[in-house]
């Protein structure tokens, strides 16, 4: 196997070993993965050509639909992986930092609403009670509740088989 190749295998094949345990019930296909991506890396002349197979002959989709169903390995971050995440973490805040703003204030202008909605309930409430009129506001609040709902089932579109 040519050098460039064998990297582009070895890449491939020690991905496995160096970030996955492989369950028991699925050794035979992970074999069987290695066995054909070998089998490949035999045949091609250089990387770009095994790139090209790999993508071509299904190996990439085999490859992406063995990695979920493995155990990741539990593992420390290196001092450049952690800079390296870091660096990537404040990219995307920077990018999506109009969009964060603005939910942000959509979270807070929700939050004063609701906060103001419960304030003039509770205000209207004790209200109603030191007038004596609270009784009769729930009297009629449930009739129309009730009429709403009843009204309502009537002028549903129903399933049709």
């Amino acid at each position: 196997m040519v050098d460039d190749v064998k990297k582009c295998v070895d890449a491939r094949v020690g991905f496995f070993a160096q970030y996955f345990d492989i369950p028991q019930q699925m050794q035979e296909e992970v074999d069987s993965f290695i066995r054909d991506i070998n089998a490949l890396g035999e045949k091609c002349a250089d990387a770009g050509q095994f790139e090209a197979e790999f993508a071509a002959t299904g190996l990439s989709d085999r490859f992406n639909a063995i990695l979920p169903r493995c155990t990741q390995k539990q593992r420390k971050m290196t001092k450049e992986e952690k800079q390296a995440s870091r660096k990537i973490a404040k990219e995307i805040l920077y990018e999506n930092r109009q969009d964060l703003a603005k939910s942000a204030l959509d979270d807070a202008m929700q939050w004063v609403r609701v906060e103001a909605e419960d304030e003039l309930t509770t205000r209207n409430r004790e209200r109603m009670i030191e007038e004596g009129t609270f009784d009769d506001y729930t009297i009629a609040h449930n009739i129309g509740d009730t009429v709403g709902s009843l009204l309502g089932g009537l002028f549903r579109k129903k399933d049709r088989k």
